[in-house]
């Protein structure tokens, strides 16, 4: 009896071993299944559509050498504009930076770009059709005329 008394004690530490090299062994094969977000074939591709829009004139009278500078709240008030390429749903509203910077990760494929006027604000390089790619920065800039004169 005094035997069997004395592997008792090491049984339910065998048991916790067990359970402990089990519950290791299934969280290694959880981070490596088919199905982890590490996994390369769950990653999106993305390329990148970014540019600079310049807003003006911004003050009434004859052209100096000295514009006067755009307002933040200028570029706040427009907003770049992505569409599918028939140009029939919305997909995303890009906003401009106080300095007139956007930028947008998008997946590969065409897009029209478009803009968000304000006012009787014009562009000639909009709508235009995009075709982003992956891994790479497409760059549109956008001169935004405001009417004032």
């Amino acid at each position: 009896m005094a035997r069997i008394g004395a592997m008792r004690p090491q049984r339910p530490a065998v048991a916790i071993a067990i359970v402990f090299l089990f519950l290791v062994t299934a969280s290694i094969l959880a981070c490596h299944s088919p199905t982890s977000p590490s996994d390369s074939a769950t990653v999106t591709e993305h390329g990148r559509l970014s540019g600079i829009v310049t807003i003006g004139p911004n003050c009434p009278g004859p052209e100096t050498t000295n514009p006067c500078p755009t307002p933040p709240s200028a570029y706040a008030a427009r907003k770049i504009l992505i569409y599918n390429e028939a140009k029939t749903n919305l997909l995303f509203t890009v906003d401009i930076d106080s300095q007139g910077a956007y930028l947008i990760d998008l997946t590969p494929a065409r897009y029209t770009v478009d803009l968000k006027p304000n006012g009787i604000d014009h562009t000639s390089d909009l709508p235009q059709v995009v075709e982003i790619k992956a891994n790479i920065v497409t760059r549109i800039d956008v001169n935004i005329d405001t009417g004032i004169r």
